[in-house]
């Protein structure tokens, strides 16, 4: 008995034991009597977003451009401020002379997607260098705003700081070149050799048209160049200077083929104008010869007239 009585005080003395530590480790902390109670400072919450906040940069891969370059323009919008934007439409304005920069499509460019806080969106345009000359570029874009998941909502726009674009000058025949075949729509490189200048265009597979320009030091030299190509053919006005054509056709591709040359002053134009079908795809000689005619006048590299061209006729004594 006295065993048993022994061993349940030794069990009982265990148990305080580590009641006692139970108590001495996980016990709560106690703060004494009379001790400010610290409290938790609740967050304040976020302020309300009354308006949108907007970035936008333009940007040009070359400010200083080469006629016959072609220019890409970034615009890049940016959300830098609180709620979302979207549905943001780009346009991108130019100033400038006639003929110095033209757009590879006027249409102003639309995304479907929104702008969360500190996201951006960028479209880029392509601009052809068709002369020399200085030119000023604008961005514009129109946006929707959400201020919030039920409202308000309203349509935003914001404008980019212009960009000015200087193209430096070159040959005149360069220039010509250049712009009668925008205005035939292609955008080909010049080619120079010494004092000849081509260009050529492919409007489909098989269809094809080029001109040439050959620049000679006075009028004498080109008159021999060009009465040195003639032949028997019949010399036929353009404008007011001589001129003289030819085609040849066959049955097997290229089944057509034209030329058309003319002088003017000291310059000899050629153009040419290939169809592998019945089909005619590719301008006529003529058609091109006309959009060199009104480059060439518009850039001052001879002088436009209106006269017809009479050649001197010689009748024999009978």
């Amino acid at each position: 008995m006295k065993r048993q009585l022994w061993l349940l005080g030794l069990v009982g003395l265990v148990g305080i034991g580590v009641a006692a530590l139970w108590g001495f480790v996980f016990a709560p902390t106690r703060v004494a009597v009379g001790a400010p109670e610290v409290q938790a400072t609740p967050s304040a919450p976020p302020p309300a977003c009354v308006t949108h906040t907007v970035g936008m940069t333009l940007t040009v891969s070359n400010r200083t451009p080469q006629v016959g370059e072609m220019l890409a323009v970034t615009i890049t919008l940016a959300n830098e401020g609180c709620g979302m934007i979207g549905l943001p439409q780009y346009r991108l304005y130019v100033t400038q002379p006639a003929y110095v920069l033209a757009p590879e499509s006027p249409a102003p460019v639309s995304h479907t997607l929104g702008l969360n806080p500190g996201e951006t969106d960028a479209v880029t345009f392509t601009l052809h260098t068709l002369g020399p000359g200085m030119a000023n570029l604008h961005a514009f874009v129109s946006f929707e705003v959400h201020l919030s998941y039920t409202g308000p909502t309203y349509w935003g726009t914001a404008t980019a700081l212009p960009l000015t674009i200087t193209v430096p000058a070159t040959a005149t025949e360069i220039v010509v070149l250049q712009q009668a075949a925008y205005a035939l729509g292609c955008f080909p490189p010049i080619m120079q050799h010494d004092a000849t200048y081509t260009f050529g265009c492919a409007p489909a597979a098989g269809h094809s048209f080029d001109a040439q320009i050959q620049t000679f030091t006075d009028e004498d030299s080109a008159r021999t160049a060009f009465e040195g190509g003639q032949g028997t053919l019949l010399l036929t006005p353009f404008r007011c200077y001589p001129a003289y054509a030819w085609v040849y056709e066959q049955e097997t591709p290229p089944q057509w083929q034209g030329w058309h040359r003319w002088l003017a002053e000291r310059w000899v134009i050629t153009t040419h104008s290939i169809d592998d079908s019945g089909l005619q795809v590719s301008p006529a000689p003529l058609e091109v010869s006309e959009a060199i005619y009104h480059a060439a006048a518009r850039n001052h590299l001879f002088l436009p007239c209106e006269r017809l061209y009479l050649p001197l006729v010689c009748r024999a004594n009978l």
